[in-house]
């Protein structure tokens, strides 16, 4: 009994098989070809993007990798000669002290001057003023002194 239905089983596979193949057309499985062909080339490619995104990131990370290790290896250097300049910088308006004091002085002294001579000018604006009408009542008064004479009034 068993080599019958090995038998029957192999016929019924052989035949489920021949319509399972009868089932689809040529032109079907070109299609079918095609499309997972399309499919693995679109795959390919992204997997290139991918790959050449991948390299950038790479080469950036080493670029700045390569920048980091450059500053510590110039850190000492950098702090020297920042230290170097800031300690000068002191050094300099220490010096500068006393040439700031008399800067100071002397800007003071121009500006009282300058306040002082300005109340100057104004006092003798102010008294050229008075001599000139001081003048000007003299020489009215010898005006009228003059026609009062030779009106004969006086």
């Amino acid at each position: 009994m068993s080599d019958n239905y090995n038998r029957n089983c192999d016929d019924d596979q052989g035949n489920n098989q021949n319509n399972y193949n009868q089932g689809y057309d040529e032109g079907y499985n070109q299609n079918a070809a095609q499309d997972v062909g399309y499919a693995a080339g679109a795959v390919e490619g992204e997997y290139n993007r991918a790959s050449a995104t991948v390299s950038q990131e790479e080469q950036n990370i080493s670029n700045d990798f390569r920048r980091d290790e450059q500053a510590v290896e110039n850190a000492p250097e950098n702090a020297w000669r920042a230290t170097e300049q800031v300690a000068g910088e002191a050094v300099q308006g220490v010096e500068d002290i006393p040439s700031d004091i008399g800067k100071g002085f002397k800007d003071a002294a121009n500006w009282l001057g300058d306040k002082f001579g300005g109340a100057e000018r104004k006092a003798q604006d102010a008294e050229q003023d008075v001599d000139n009408f001081g003048q000007g009542v003299e020489d009215s008064y010898r005006q009228g002194e003059q026609e009062g004479e030779q009106e004969g009034g006086w």
